[in-house]
C-alpha cells in the first residue's frame, strides 16, 4: 500500500529504478512501448512543460501489448503505466484498463485538503464528471469513468495522440486563415452541444483544445474550472482557477456567467491562432485583469494582412466586452464561421473555373493559328507540285469563298493533281477579271472550301490552250483539292458516350452535386451513372463544411465516394 501512495510522484525513469530495486529489470519495456508524444498532456490546462516524457521517446515500434508494460501504481481498477503531466490539482497518467484491455488517460485530483473539504470536493467533482460523461460529440474528449480512491478522486478518459494548441503555437505553428476558422468552428460546435445540455466550459483556452489532426480539435476539461474554483475559494470564482488571458470580462469581475463567456474565449483563441500573440497582456494577475477589462486590441487583419477582414471582424465580435454585443451562442458563432469558410471555397472554385476557361481560350487561339499554318503549308505544297507537273495536263482548281473573319481557318490537306477523281473547277474572280491565286485569296481572309458536284461527269479532253492563256496558267498555280472528312469520324461524333457507375456512401446525409449541378440527396440516393472521364462530386450538409472530390469514371469499374460528416 505504501508503494501505491508514493509511486504517483515517480517519473518513468524513477519507476524503472524502483522496479529494479524490487528485483525487476524492466528497462527494455520502456524502450519498446507505444509512443504518446503529448497524449492528453494538457488535461489540466496550464501544466507547464510535462515533467516526464512518455516511454519510447525515440519512437521505437510497438512490440509488446500495453498490459505487459511495467505498472508503477494503481488507482481504482486502473494500472498506471507512466506519467503524462502534472498540475496543481494532481497528475495525468497513461493507464491500463484491465476490464476492457485498453490504454486510457487517468486524471487524478489529489490536492491536499481537510477531510470535510475533501468530501465536499469529491461530491462536486463526481457530479461534474457525471454531466461531462453524458457528452458524446466527435470534438469532445470521451469520458469513460470516474470515482474516488484513497489517493483521491480520478477520472478516466480516452487517450489522445497529438498536441494541444498551446504547444503548437509555442512551436511556431501558424494555421492558414481557413484552417484556423475550421478549428474554432468545430470547437464552437462542441461547445454548442455542451451548452444545449446545460454545461458551460468556463475555461476555453489553447491548452484545452487538443489537436488530433490538422483541423480536428478535441475540447478537454469540461467542468474542471468550476471544480477548481470551489476547491480554491469555497465559492465559484472562475478567476481563481482559470486562465485570465482567455477569460471574459464578466468572469474577471466575478459576475454571473452564461454560455457567452465560452464564445468570448473562442474569439481570443482565434485571435491568437491568426496573429501568434495574445490580445491581452500583463506580468501579474491584476495587470492581465486590467487589460481584459479595458484594453482594446488591434484588429487581426491590422496585425496580419494575410487574414481577410471579414474573418477578423468575426473574431472581434466574439471578443466584445459586453456579452450583449457578442454572438448570442456558440452555435451562432459556428454558423458565421461556416458561412465564411464556404464563401472562401466558392471563391476558390470560381478562380479555378476562370483559370480553366482562360486555358481553354489559349488552346482555341493556338488551334486557330495551327489551322492557318496548315492551310499555308497545303498551298505551298500545291505550288511545288504544279511546277513539277505537265503544263498541258488538266490542273485542279478549287473554290474559294469569302468567310467572316472570326471563323477559324480549317485545316486543308493537299493531294497530288493526279489523285483519283477530278474535282469541280470553279474560279474566284478578282477586280481585273482574272483568276486569283490561292495565296492571294488567303491574303484577303478567304477560306478554302470544297465544291462537291452531285454527279460528276468524266472530264472532257481539254482543247489546246492559246499560248497567252498557257503562260497565264503557268504564272498562277492552282490550289490543292480538299480531302473530305472520313465517314468513320462523322459516325463517331453521333455515337453514344460510354458511362460508368458511382456508388455513394454518405452519412448521415448530404446534398449531392455533380460538376456543380444538383443530383439529389444521399441517402436515399446511392448510385450515379456518369459519362466516362473526370467529374467533380460535391456533398453538402448544412451542419458541416462541404466535401469535394474529383473522380475518374471508367466503364465497368464502379467508383465509391464515401464520406461521414463530423468525423
Amino acid at each position: 500500500m505504501e508503494f501505491q501512495k508514493t509511486i504517483f510522484a515517480l517519473t518513468p525513469e524513477q519507476a524503472r529504478a524502483q522496479l529494479a530495486r524490487d528485483g525487476q529489470d524492466s528497462s527494455h519495456h520502456f524502450d519498446t512501448t507505444q509512443q504518446h508524444d503529448t497524449a492528453n498532456g494538457s488535461l489540466f490546462g496550464d501544466l507547464g512543460e510535462r515533467t516526464a516524457d512518455p516511454p519510447n521517446r525515440r519512437g521505437a515500434p510497438v512490440s509488446i501489448p500495453p498490459d505487459e508494460l511495467p505498472t508503477i501504481g494503481h488507482i481504482g481498477r486502473y494500472a498506471l503505466k507512466y506519467r503524462l503531466g502534472e498540475g496543481g490539482l494532481g497528475a495525468v497518467y497513461a493507464a491500463q484498463d484491465p476490464l476492457l484491455s485498453r490504454l486510457v488517460a487517468i486524471k487524478t485530483l489529489g490536492a491536499e485538503m481537510a477531510p470535510e473539504a475533501r468530501e465536499r470536493f469529491n461530491s462536486l467533482f463526481l457530479n461534474e464528471a457525471r454531466a461531462v460523461a453524458s457528452l458524446n460529440h466527435p470534438h469532445i474528449v470521451t469520458v469513460f469513468d470516474a470515482g474516488t480512491s484513497p489517493q483521491g478522486a480520478y477520472i478516466a478518459m480516452e487517450l489522445l495522440k497529438g498536441k494541444d494548441l498551446r504547444q503548437l503555437i509555442k512551436e511556431g505553428w501558424r494555421p492558414k486563415p481557413v484552417e484556423a476558422a475550421q478549428i474554432v468552428r468545430r470547437a464552437a460546435d462542441a461547445l454548442a452541444y455542451a451548452h444545449a445540455k446545460g454545461i458551460i466550459h468556463r475555461d476555453v483556452k489553447p491548452a484545452n483544445i487538443f489537436m488530433t489532426g490538422r483541423t480536428q480539435p478535441k475540447v478537454l476539461d469540461f467542468g474542471i474550472a468550476r471544480v477548481a474554483s470551489q476547491q480554491e475559494s469555497g465559492t465559484e470564482d472562475d478567476f481563481a482557477a482559470g486562465s485570465p488571458y482567455y477569460m471574459a470580462p464578466e468572469q474577471v469581475r466575478h459576475d454571473p456567467v452564461d454560455r457567452r463567456c465560452d464564445v468570448y474565449s473562442l474569439g481570443v483563441v482565434l485571435y491568437e491562432l491568426l496573429t501568434g500573440v495574445r490580445p491581452f497582456q500583463g506580468a501579474t494577475l491584476s495587470q492581465i485583469a486590467e487589460s481584459v477589462l479595458t484594453h482594446q486590441p488591434p484588429l487581426i487583419h491590422e496585425l496580419n494582412p494575410s487574414v481577410p477582414q471579414a474573418l477578423s471582424l468575426i473574431a472581434a465580435r466574439a471578443m466584445e466586452k459586453d456579452p450583449d454585443n457578442r454572438y448570442r451562442s456558440a452555435r451562432a458563432l459556428s454558423r458565421e464561421l461556416r458561412h465564411w469558410i464556404e464563401e472562401q471555397e466558392d471563391a476558390e472554385e470560381d478562380e479555378s473555373a476562370l483559370t480553366a476557361h482562360q486555358g481553354s481560350r489559349r488552346l482555341h487561339r493556338l488551334g486557330m493559328g495551327l489551322g492557318g499554318v496548315a492551310v499555308l503549308a497545303a498551298v505551298t505544297w500545291a505550288v511545288v507540285s504544279w511546277w513539277g507537273s505537265d503544263p498541258g495536263s488538266a490542273a485542279p482548281v478549287v473554290a474559294v469563298a469569302e468567310s467572316p473573319p472570326p471563323a477559324p481557318l480549317p485545316v486543308v490537306q493537299a493531294v497530288p493533281a493526279d489523285a483519283a477523281g477530278a474535282p469541280a473547277e470553279v474560279a474566284v474572280p478578282t477586280s481585273s477579271g482574272l483568276t486569283a491565286s490561292p495565296t492571294e485569296a488567303a491574303s484577303r481572309g478567304l477560306v478554302v472550301q470544297e465544291a462537291v458536284p452531285a454527279d460528276p461527269a468524266p472530264a472532257p479532253t481539254p482543247a489546246p490552250a492559246p499560248e497567252g492563256v498557257a503562260r497565264e496558267r503557268r504564272a498562277t498555280p492552282p490550289a490543292a483539292p480538299v480531302r473530305p472528312a472520313p465517314r468513320s469520324a462523322v459516325a463517331a461524333a453521333g455515337a453514344t458516350l460510354a458511362t460508368g457507375e458511382v456508388v455513394l456512401a454518405i452519412s448521415p446525409w448530404g446534398q449531392v452535386e455533380v460538376n456543380g449541378a444538383p443530383a439529389g440527396i444521399a441517402p436515399p440516393l446511392n448510385r450515379l451513372t456518369l459519362t466516362e472521364g473526370r467529374h467533380t462530386i460535391t456533398i453538402r450538409n448544412d451542419e458541416f463544411p462541404p466535401h469535394r472530390v474529383t473522380i475518374t469514371v471508367t466503364p465497368g469499374q464502379p467508383v465509391t465516394v464515401r464520406h461521414k460528416f463530423g468525423s
